[in-house]
């Protein structure tokens, strides 16, 4: 077996002796950790290393591979359509991502939220605001398969299905900089859900999580510089996807969905949302965000074949919501 000393050096040589990590590599070295063979020191110091010249694509997919083994295959037995992580949490905006999932299950699709209240705790997480919109939250795969059955849509704590991730994403708040492990919780899928949606917080990084995934076999994913990071779409600006369709890498542009908005919100909270999607309150930036989301989901899903297509869908099941 590989010292994990040996992973360091290969990532922290000299400019002409150092090299990037393999993706078995990768997957040796977090394991290792996993089973108690290497110390917290010693994978913190890698995660920087790494952090600093950022990581490829074969590193973070060797991370998903070790921190999937670690996942109970009954999570993977749910009868799950889409796969929506919410890691980053909102400041400027309430996740209105959460009703463009609400119209996915009012729609009969199937959907796993899943996320982590710590990553981030000065901003507003996703999971605060599920009770006020009646979104269920499950400990247990057996739980989840009651409240999808219920309800179409489920939240899952990231403690409920990879709890070993938990202390590696706070070595985030020691060191003061994310790990690469913060790229590699969005990408785990838990459910194995036919289709995955990721935000990013920079521009750029919507590639290596699109690359990531086809090198550990997922078949249809779509990464996107999301609004605060989080897997919502920003309709002021123009969007750039990345991901795989059938296997295969892709790129797609989108154009601008509101132009000249100020994005002014309301309350960031969940009893806001739930007024908007009563129709008590209105946030004419928050529907076009729901809208200019959902269409993304609805085409690289192939429920639409075009843009403009899922775009009128989009806004055609919005209006409908309370039918």
């Amino acid at each position: 077996m590989t010292a994990f000393s040996e992973f360091i050096k290969h990532v922290g040589r000299g400019e002409k002796g150092r090299r990037p990590l393999t993706q078995e590599e990768a997957r040796e070295a977090l394991d290792m950790y996993l089973d108690g063979k290497a110390e917290l020191l010693q994978l913190a110091t890698l995660l920087m290393l790494q952090r600093v010249r950022c990581e490829t694509s074969e590193e973070a997919a060797g991370y998903i591979q070790a921190l999937r083994g670690r996942i109970s295959p009954e999570w993977q037995e749910l009868d799950v359509d889409v796969d929506w992580p919410c890691f980053a949490g909102k400041r400027r905006q309430p996740p209105w991502l959460l009703l463009a999932a609400k119209l996915l299950a009012k729609n009969g699709i199937r959907v796993m939220l899943s996320g982590h209240m710590a990553v981030d705790a000065i901003k507003y997480q996703v999971e605060s605001a599920c009770p006020a919109l009646n979104i269920q939250q499950a400990s247990t795969p057996d739980e989840a398969r009651r409240i999808l059955a219920e309800d179409n849509i489920c939240y899952i704590p990231l403690s409920s299905y990879c709890e070993p991730l938990i202390d590696l994403l706070a070595i985030r708040n020691l060191v003061g900089l994310r790990t690469p492990l913060n790229t590699v919780a969005r990408a785990l899928n838990p459910v194995a859900a036919p289709f995955s949606i990721h935000g990013i917080f920079h521009q750029g990084y919507e590639q290596l999580h699109a690359e990531a995934a086809q090198l550990v076999g997922d078949n249809n994913m779509v990464a996107f510089k999301g609004e605060g990071g989080e897997s919502e779409r920003s309709p002021r600006t123009a969007c750039r996807l990345s991901g795989v369709s059938q296997g295969q890498l892709f790129t797609e542009e989108w154009p601008t969905y509101l132009e000249g908005a100020s994005g002014k919100h309301g309350e960031i909270s969940g009893e806001f949302l739930q007024k908007v999607w009563l129709g008590e309150a209105e946030n004419h930036y928050g529907e076009c965000a729901v809208i200019s989301t959902l269409a993304i989901v609805l085409k690289m899903m192939g429920i639409c074949s075009e843009q403009e297509q899922a775009l009128t869908m989009a806004q055609e099941w919005w209006e409908k919501r309370l039918s």
